[in-house]
């Protein structure tokens, strides 16, 4: 029996597991991206996808996180640990276990040709039982170098998580001047 058949026959209907539900998309012209509407009560994972997201400074992509919907984000117990490489032939690792945000790629420039793209996956925002976790790949060019950035991270305090914020910069500056954002959330029912 097919799959999808076997889904309609022992669900009682037709089911749509992993269906991407779009929240909310936010077109940058300057500063940070929040997002405070991420329905954590009926998404336990949350997918989000930057577009070419230009800089004012050369720095990194970074992300906070809140649990009081926005109002104030967190500045600490944050932990990651990425690898990235470039066209060049060279690879780095970068990792934190105290840092003020967690690093989801980094070290664009200001160059003409330098934007970033990638996507990144949270889980267990709304269980205040569990740490919330992320997963991230990300591609980006300083000038004509063009380089990726994959890793994972977690904010290391079982709260509920109701809004992200997104920034380039250490600790999260203000200098993102265009790109895209958008946040989905993943059906499990």
């Amino acid at each position: 029996m097919p799959l999808g058949a076997a889904r309609f026959g022992l669900l009682g209907g037709v089911a749509d597991l992993g269906k991407l539900e779009l929240l909310q998309t936010q077109t940058i012209s300057s500063a940070t991206a929040n997002f405070t509407s991420l329905d954590v009560s009926t998404y336990n994972v949350h997918l989000f996808t930057m577009s070419d997201l230009v800089v004012t400074t050369q720095t990194e992509l970074g992300l906070r996180v809140s649990d009081d919907g926005g109002s104030s984000y967190e500045t600490s117990n944050y932990q990651f640990a990425n690898q990235r490489g470039f066209a060049s032939g060279s690879f780095a690792e970068r990792k934190s276990t105290s840092q003020g945000s967690i690093r989801l790629g980094g070290d664009v420039t200001t160059d003409t040709n330098s934007v970033f793209n990638g996507y990144f996956y949270m889980y267990n925002a709304g269980d205040n039982g569990k740490y919330t976790f992320f997963t991230s790949h990300n591609t980006f060019t300083q000038g004509t170098t063009y380089g990726f950035e994959f890793g994972s991270g977690v904010y290391a305090v079982a709260s509920t998580i109701n809004a992200v914020r997104f920034n380039f910069g250490a600790d999260n500056a203000t200098n993102i001047e265009s790109g895209k954002i958008s946040a989905y959330g993943i059906a499990e029912s």
